[in-house]
């Protein structure tokens, strides 16, 4: 098992990083990540030292292998699935959070409004399915191709996928965030993705259901205004985080199963 040991090599990286720049700016540092009010500037370097962590933790454990990065995450990429997985994904992840922001509307849990500049709003619309893709394709590399497919070796399938869930879901919150009760909806999220990569023996279909929903969540983020209650509708960051959003997470992975669960 190389995968888990390389992957807990980040935050560390990631503190040393903010606390070296923390020094340079000349403001407190933290053991917390995240807890440092850095300046503009610096903020944007250590999004880059991050950045550059998960591209090293990647392209270093095909290598203690002994194997090529290209060759390794080859296997995980099959071009004769990228585009109907990759499409299925992003098209019942959209439907499932359209439909749920939908229902919220009428019964006014939530109220759309225009909340930036025309300008700004078109700039973030712009950025959305660029982010969208980044952030889905590196988080499916790291915690799918990487470490799950590892857990997989060396592990029953069963405590494999549920450590898999736990440290994706745990790894959101390695930084310091506003909210911890949205914890239960980062692990019936990871086991979507997490099943839906045990299903397939791919990255696509975890892919397009993560790419999809950052695209929605993104693209209406600057337009609406959650009025419900938390537990119904979750944070404004993470709608999937209430009683409703985690039903809608269970039937999509049920939408899974039923859809690409046949070889299990």
């Amino acid at each position: 098992m190389r995968a888990l040991p390389l992957l807990l090599i980040v935050p560390v990286l990631m503190w040393a990083s903010q606390t070296v720049l923390a020094w340079r700016a000349g403001v407190a540092w933290s053991w917390r990540i995240g807890a440092v009010e850095l300046p503009r500037g610096a903020r944007v370097i250590n999004r880059a030292a991050t950045n550059l962590a998960f591209a090293a933790v990647l392209l270093l454990y095909p290598l203690l292998r002994g194997m090529s990065p290209m060759a390794y995450y080859a296997d995980y990429l099959p071009t004769q699935t990228l585009l109907p997985h990759a499409a299925w994904g992003a098209a019942a992840a959209s439907l499932y959070l359209l439909l749920l922001y939908l229902a919220w509307a009428l019964t006014d849990n939530v109220r759309f409004e225009l909340r930036h500049p025309l300008g700004k709003l078109l700039r973030r619309l712009a950025g959305a399915p660029l982010t969208a893709v980044f952030a889905a394709l590196v988080e499916e590399l790291l915690f799918r191709a990487m470490l799950l497919a590892d857990l997989l070796e060396t592990c029953p399938r069963v405590m494999a996928v549920m450590v898999g869930v736990v440290v994706f879901a745990g790894a959101h919150y390695v930084r310091s965030v506003k909210r911890y009760w949205t914890f239960p909806g980062h692990l019936a999220l990871g086991t979507l993705f997490c099943l839906a990569f045990v299903c397939t023996g791919s990255i696509w279909l975890a892919f397009g259901l993560h790419a999809g929903g950052v695209l929605v969540l993104m693209s209406l983020r600057p337009m609406i205004r959650y009025v419900g209650p938390a537990w119904l509708v979750g944070a404004s960051i993470f709608p999937y985080a209430g009683v409703v959003g985690v039903a809608a997470l269970v039937l999509l992975t049920i939408n899974v199963l039923v859809a690409f669960g046949g070889g299990l």
